[in-house]
């Protein structure tokens, strides 16, 4: 039931321009939005499933990810946490488009997955708690941050500016954001893509990391 009273009030185009924003430590921190590549780690490349979207938490406590949830600027739930599940301070997790093909699936909604265009959108995150549904962070990207195998994300992680992750992808043009060199690093801290507190990241990741 949340997931649905959500879904109508964004569809509405309430949410955005009139929605309280939630004081919450939770941040969308990376986004892959145009892959070309396995990063799911399932052995196959799939331009839906290997989408992702990383969040972290900047702590100082733990945060119940129950409370939230991901969507688009259309009104499409992309992905729902589970009660229970918990990501402490200085800790990211990492979403693929595979995880919100089968959430969707499981939940009743049409399974486009992030369905995040390549000519630019948003990605969302609300808290959904005590009967509120808040907006806690937002970002737009453009076209140039979603081409082949870019990521956009926060650098240093959850209080940084946005930048363009073109390792893999230069970017050599002069409109913020720019390109800062480095691997995208799903679940991996984005300071020069050393390690860091991780939730989780597929092998075929980290194996592009090293070699």
């Amino acid at each position: 039931m949340k997931y649905m009273m959500l879904f109508v009030l964004v569809s509405l185009g309430l949410a955005l321009s009139q929605g309280q924003v939630a004081e919450a430590a939770l941040c969308i921190n990376e986004i892959m939005a145009d892959p070309a590549s396995d990063w799911d780690g399932d052995g196959a490349y799939d331009y839906k499933d290997d989408e992702w979207v990383e969040l972290y938490n900047p702590g100082p406590g733990h945060v119940n990810l129950g409370e939230f949830a991901l969507s688009d600027d259309d009104g499409l739930w992309t992905y729902g946490f589970e009660d229970g599940d918990v990501l402490a301070a200085g800790e990211a997790i990492v979403i693929y488009g595979s995880q919100s093909v089968a959430w969707q699936q499981e939940h009743g909604f049409p399974a486009y997955g992030f369905k995040m265009s390549n000519d630019g959108d948003t990605v969302i995150l609300w808290q959904v708690a005590g009967g509120d549904t808040v907006l806690v962070d937002s970002h737009t990207f453009n076209t140039y941050e979603a081409d082949d195998d870019r990521s956009t994300g926060r650098y240093p992680d959850g209080t940084g500016e946005w930048q363009i992750f073109d390792a893999l992808n230069p970017y050599g043009g002069s409109t913020p954001p720019l390109g800062n060199g480095l691997q995208p690093t799903p679940g991996l801290a984005n300071v020069g893509g050393q390690p860091g507190e991780v939730e989780r990241c597929t092998w075929s990741v980290l194996k592009s990391l090293f070699k």
